[in-house]
């Protein structure tokens, strides 16, 4: 199993919408950079999101919009640096986990 495949596993087991870390080269010296920035940041806002069950709708809606902040961004660097096979599933979890995140501020953040 990758390293990209494990941080899968674990993210979606963690919460409902965190997306893949890319597993293909990168393409562009700048890339490594942004990639690493990337799963940092990604793995920040796992953290996060593992406690917003516990936070006020107010934080949890907060929380939402910042998880789906840092995912768009992700989506926008791994479609730009990623390649291969990895490339498309990746953005197809990235899309999935906006997807999910989309519905939860829905739901929870109406009113807010």
């Amino acid at each position: 199993m990758t390293y990209a495949r494990f941080i899968a596993v674990v993210i979606a087991f963690a919460v409902p919408a965190t997306p893949v870390l890319a597993a293909a080269p990168v393409a562009k010296p700048a890339c490594a950079r942004e990639l690493a920035v990337t799963e940092t940041n990604l793995l920040k806002t796992l953290v996060r999101m593992q406690s917003v069950g516990r936070a006020s709708a107010s934080e949890q809606c907060e929380t939402y919009r910042a998880h789906a902040a840092v995912v768009a961004k992700a989506r926008d660097v791994f479609e730009r640096c990623s390649s291969g096979t990895a490339r498309a599933q990746d953005i197809g979890d990235m899309d999935g986990a906006l997807d999910r995140v989309k519905s939860a501020i829905a739901s929870t953040c109406a009113t807010q």
